[in-house]
């Protein structure tokens, strides 16, 4: 899917902040209701599968992520990845530069904040 809207727009070199603009659209189109936290961090703010991860969510979480970092990787996006950050009432996957996740890690003293 990446590779596809890759071609379709040829976006040229894609850093962190075109390319989370680029990866907002699917997110919108799938239902994950993406929001600017800062310029290189959307929130997820609905987990589209959130029925089925709550019967499953190690299996469902890991194909979210999956898709997630598959899509990123198609798209060719520079510096941005998709990580497992589970949050109450949230999509259970962050993206972002990794820089907050560091941060995160920092403040509450566990390895990736979470």
């Amino acid at each position: 899917m990446g590779e596809a809207a890759r071609h379709e727009t040829r976006p040229g070199r894609l850093g962190p902040e075109r390319g989370l603009t680029a990866c907002e659209r699917l997110l919108d189109q799938y239902g994950y209701e993406p929001e600017r936290v800062t310029p290189t961090r959307p929130r997820l703010r609905n987990c589209p599968f959130h029925p089925l991860a709550t019967k499953a969510p190690d299996l469902v979480c890991g194909m979210n992520h999956a898709f997630l970092s598959g899509y990123l990787g198609g798209l060719d996006v520079n510096g941005v990845r998709a990580v497992l950050a589970p949050e109450p009432g949230e999509c259970c996957v962050r993206l972002g530069t990794g820089e907050a996740d560091e941060d995160v890690a920092a403040a509450d003293g566990t390895p990736g904040g979470r």
